[in-house]
């Protein structure tokens, strides 16, 4: 019976697994492409060329742009590279994200189940899965769903080593933990996070001497197998180091934070920005779960608790640091903890009503209807969803409250629309930021937009008015409005047509 009560909790698992990938995969080209995917496509694609010809003494694999970050996630963006050619969406590398994140969403599962409970992890799981943040960033062949996966999966390997004590947990954490470094800079977060957890299980259990010195023994080995597994990853920079070093020291040195609209107004964003944007791009029911979450953390206090508070809070550090900008994405690796004390916290209401016949059942069903609603209305536009606090990204939009827009959302399809309606020949001016991630135009005359040049249509995208500054107006005395890409009542980019 207990065999085939995991078979079935296991086959609940990868349902979510397969839900998850289809959520993603329906409209995953819809978007548009956004502002680092061809960068990380193409940096891959050279990547794997050089490696194919056995050329590693290339200056390309450390010099300029090749070390801006390690090149994990770029190795997979440049096998699936070879399949997506020259197409301007970049299907196969995408659906590598789609998997990553998937994968994740999996993994919480399984975490949940096994340090918490079945019912919990399920929720997480579903939680996980359709954040909308998170529904975007897996859709997209960019770092995110690679660093939320390696992160997770170095943390729930550890957690795993604590409980057990095994050599295969010392390796599997060490090698989760070198690929985790291998994926973005910031991940060296989880060096420290790794002790962390490690002292609040010391202190929380009635531990000895022994298991203490095992214990860290056990850390300094997971380290040294992360230490050789980068660098078998990606030697070329610790052969050249000072030309790394160098490249970065000045790369990011940002002596003050980057601006950005922030609740109207252009200014450099304050330490409080990450906090401030996981307040008001999380759902709100998701927030209030969390915050009863956050009262059982504190009403039990286990080791496993606190750790997983930890894990939250952890990566908010990057709050220290000036170059913040993009809302969450930064800090992406919040989300799996952020599901699972929400998961707790669900947990916690259901258990108050739990002589209500299929309250359980009913409590889900609430919580499907109210997620699927979100995307529903953010679709294919996820990354600008706002909530409730703001007023949700009609009030953000028209009260200029932040960005939206900023990776080039919507301009795929404001394209579109004029390649279907203009004539062959017609001339287009276009005032995007960024303009990079335009579709082609085929048989049109296309040019950045002039106020003193007569054109056919004008695109315009809001993130060109709001942030950088593009003054509309003029546009407006001479072209009628014929098309708005909107999301929830947000105008992302207009299209003009002379009058």
């Amino acid at each position: 019976m207990a065999a085939k009560s995991k078979a079935i909790k296991l086959l609940i698992i990868f349902f979510i697994f397969v839900f998850t990938v289809i959520l993603r995969l329906w409209n995953i080209n819809e978007m548009g492409r956004t502002w680092d995917e061809q960068f990380y496509v193409e940096m891959g694609h050279e990547f794997v060329e050089l490696a194919s010809k056995l050329d590693f003494n290339n200056p390309k694999w450390y010099e300029g742009d090749a070390s801006n970050g390690p090149p994990l996630a770029l190795y997979f963006f440049g096998l699936t590279s070879f399949l997506d050619g020259n197409n301007y969406d970049y299907a196969y590398s995408r659906l590598t994200s789609v998997i990553f994140s998937s994968l994740t969403v999996a993994l919480i599962c399984l975490f949940g189940w096994k340090y918490i409970s079945f019912s919990v992890g399920i929720i997480s799981g579903v939680i996980l899965s359709m954040l909308p943040l998170m529904v975007g960033y897996s859709q997209l062949a960019t770092m995110e769903s690679f660093i939320i996966f390696f992160f997770t999966a170095t943390v729930f390997s550890f957690f795993n080593f604590l409980s057990t004590f095994s050599k295969r947990y010392i390796f599997l954490t060490g090698i989760l933990l070198g690929l985790s470094l291998m994926v973005k800079y910031t991940n060296v977060l989880l060096i420290p996070l790794i002790f962390l957890v490690f002292v609040i299980w010391f202190l929380r259990r009635d531990k000895n001497k022994k298991d203490r010195i095992t214990g860290l023994k056990g850390i300094m080995a997971i380290y040294a197998i992360a230490f050789i597994t980068a660098f078998v990853v990606w030697p070329m920079p610790w052969l050249h180091l000072q030309e790394v070093l160098r490249h970065n020291s000045i790369l990011r040195s940002y002596p003050h934070p980057v601006p950005e609209v922030f609740f109207g107004r252009l200014m450099l964003v304050p330490k409080v920005y990450y906090v401030v944007y996981f307040l008001i791009t999380t759902p709100l029911l998701i927030l209030v779960l969390f915050s009863i979450g956050l009262k059982v953390v504190y009403s039990k206090k286990t080791w496993i608790f606190i750790a997983i508070l930890i894990w939250f809070i952890f990566p908010f550090i990057q709050s220290l640091y000036n170059f913040k900008q993009h809302g969450i994405r930064y800090i992406i690796e919040i989300y799996p903890p952020l599901a699972l004390i929400a998961g707790m916290g669900f947990n916690y209401i259901i258990s108050k009503f739990n002589k209500i016949k299929y309250v359980g059942f009913a409590f889900i069903l609430f919580l499907l209807t109210y997620s699927f609603f979100i995307l529903f209305r953010m679709t294919p536009y996820y990354l600008d969803y706002f909530n409730e606090l703001v007023g949700g990204p009609k009030n953000v939009y028209e009260k200029k409250l932040f960005q939206m827009g900023w990776w080039g959302q919507g301009i795929r399809e404001a394209v579109l629309y004029v390649q279907k309606n203009a004539a062959k020949g017609s001339k287009i001016g276009i005032a995007l930021s960024p303009a990079t991630v335009m579709p082609k135009f085929e048989g049109m005359s296309v040019r950045t937009y002039r106020e003193n040049v007569a054109y056919d249509y004008v695109i315009v995208n809001y993130y060109n008015v709001l942030r950088e500054g593009f003054d509309d107006s003029k546009i407006k005395e001479k072209y009628a409005s014929v098309y708005k890409v909107l999301v929830d009542g947000a105008v992302l980019a207009t299209v003009y047509r002379q009058k």
